[in-house]
């Protein structure tokens, strides 16, 4: 089975923010995991627009925060009218959306093959 997770974003400000993105998956490959954050915790770009896409699977769960944890610092979550979850994407939701982010975590179920 092969999945792919595509972050597409649009932001102003922040220098040289490194990021990064990682893909597990369950040992009986029926789920995977794509997450996204900065591992230096907050980010100080200003989002204006971000979306987490997974294919090949349905996501089950999705949650971004506007803080990701960083030494003594715990993760904060986006209030939930600041973004949404479909069964393919996690988004921002436009003019709730605070312009921060720093993680987004999706757990996402693997399409079942059409015979």
């Amino acid at each position: 089975d092969k999945y792919t997770c595509v972050f597409t974003y649009a932001s102003q400000g922040g220098t040289n923010e490194k990021w990064q993105m990682s893909l597990g998956t369950s040992e009986d490959h029926q789920h995977f995991t794509c997450t996204i954050w900065r591992p230096q915790g907050k980010s100080y770009l200003y989002f204006t627009q971000f979306k987490a896409e997974v294919r090949g699977a349905e996501i089950e769960y999705g949650m971004a925060y506007s803080k990701a944890a960083f030494e003594r610092e715990s993760d904060v979550p986006l209030k939930n009218e600041e973004f949404e979850v479909t069964k393919t994407a996690v988004s921002h939701r436009p003019g709730a959306f605070k312009a921060e982010l720093s993680k987004l975590v999706i757990v996402a179920k693997a399409s079942r093959s059409e015979l």
